[in-house]
C-alpha cells in the first residue's frame, strides 16, 4: 500500500467520500488541512490549480471522484470491498455516485450569481420543490427506497453510500449560505440512509470527534 496524503480545507466538500472510504477501510492517510492563505501560496506549485489533491508515494493526483474510486478499491468493510469487482455491481455504484454528483451542479452555478441575498435565494430555490437539485435528490431518494437493504446500492457498504452520506448533507451543514438546514427533510430515504450510515460503529466513532460543518455526520 502506498503512502497516502490528502490535501484540502477543513471542510467535507468534494473530498469527504475519499476520506470516508479510507477511514472505514482502516487505510492510513495523512490529512493535510489548508487555510486560504496556505492554499494561496501552494496553488502556483500544483498543476490543476484546484483542490482536493491526493499524493500516492509523492505522486500527485487530482479529481475527487477518481480519488474516491481508488480509495474504495483499496478499502473493504466487514470483508466486502467498497468498490465491487463485479462489472454490473460496479456500474450501479458508479451510476449512484455520478447521480449524487449532479446535485452539485446548481451549487457550482450559484457562484456566478451576485453574492448576498440573490445568491442565497438561488441556492434555496435549487433545493425547493421544482429546483434542479431537488429533482436529482428525488431520483436518488427513489432509488434508495427501492433497495430493501437500506444501502444506496446492493446489500453492503460501498462507495455509493460514501457519496450519498457525504455530499447531500453538505447542504444542511451551514457550509454554504442560502441552504435551509432542513432542506433534506422531504427525502425520507436519504434521511434514513444518513442515520443508518452514521450509526455504523466505526463511522460513529470517527465523526463523534468532529465539530463544525462535520456535525451533520454525527449519529
Amino acid at each position: 500500500m502506498p503512502s497516502v496524503k490528502l490535501t484540502y480545507f477543513d471542510i467535507a466538500g468534494r473530498l469527504e467520500p475519499t476520506r470516508f472510504c479510507l477511514m472505514v477501510g482502516g487505510v492510513p492517510f495523512e490529512d493535510e488541512i489548508l487555510t486560504g492563505e496556505s492554499w494561496g501560496k501552494m496553488k502556483p506549485t500544483v498543476a490543476p490549480k484546484q483542490l482536493p489533491l491526493m499524493e500516492l508515494d509523492g505522486v500527485q493526483v487530482s479529481q475527487s471522484v477518481a480519488m474516491a474510486r481508488w480509495a474504495a478499491k483499496k478499502s473493504s468493510f466487514e470483508g466486502k470491498p467498497l468498490y465491487p469487482e463485479c462489472p454490473l455491481a460496479a456500474l450501479r455504484v458508479d451510476e449512484m455516485v455520478d447521480m449524487v454528483g449532479e446535485v452539485f451542479g446548481p451549487l457550482i452555478k450559484s457562484f456566478g450569481v451576485p453574492e448576498g441575498a440573490e445568491r442565497e435565494a438561488f441556492r434555496a430555490a435549487s433545493v425547493a420543490e421544482g429546483g434542479d437539485a431537488f429533482k436529482w435528490l428525488t431520483f436518488i431518494d427513489e432509488l434508495i427506497g427501492k433497495n430493501p437493504s437500506g444501502f444506496a446500492v446492493g446489500d453492503h457498504l460501498t462507495l455509493a453510500d460514501a457519496a450519498v452520506f457525504a455530499w447531500p448533507n453538505i447542504f444542511r451543514s451551514g457550509q454554504f449560505d442560502g441552504y435551509p438546514t432542513d432542506c433534506l427533510a422531504p427525502f425520507k430515504n436519504i434521511t434514513a440512509h444518513t442515520k443508518k450510515i452514521a450509526n455504523i460503529p466505526v463511522v460513529k466513532a470517527h465523526y463523534a470527534k468532529k465539530e463544525g460543518v462535520f456535525s451533520v455526520y454525527k449519529a
